[in-house]
């Protein structure tokens, strides 16, 4: 079995590889106005559309690959991001989204700047 380590870029610019099951892709989706539950209870209405949410974490980072990460995600002249993944299927997909919340939990400091272990960040589909 070979691990791949191509996994996710940001603005075409490839980020360390997310820790072993720390990648979690959702598909959700956005309802009509018209859906709802009948009187009787049966659910009605239709999808308008699916998007992703991914929720990321990584192990064991440097302060250098978290602000690679952050300078990207936390840019607030450009809060819309290029991000290209790999799916389920293997293939590489493409897509725009903004980001929410990161948590940098500090592992240690090693020569005065931050190893963390943990880093999270939540990104959706503009």
């Amino acid at each position: 079995m070979v691990i791949t380590t191509d996994v996710l870029y940001l603005n075409n610019i490839k980020i360390a590889t997310p820790a072993e099951n720390g990648l979690s892709i959702g598909r959700y989706k956005t309802w009509s106005e018209n859906s709802g539950r009948t009187e009787s209870g049966k659910a009605i209405g239709t999808i308008k559309y699916l998007k992703y949410k991914f929720e990321v974490k990584w192990d064991r980072l440097t302060a250098s690959q978290i602000k690679k990460i952050d300078d990207i995600v936390s840019d607030t002249s450009k809060p819309f991001v290029s991000v290209k993944f790999r799916n389920i299927d293997g293939n590489m997909k493409e897509i725009t989204c903004y980001f929410g919340d990161s948590v940098m939990p500090v592992y240690r400091y090693e020569n005065g700047k931050a190893v963390v272990d943990g880093y999270t960040l939540s990104t959706i589909e503009q």
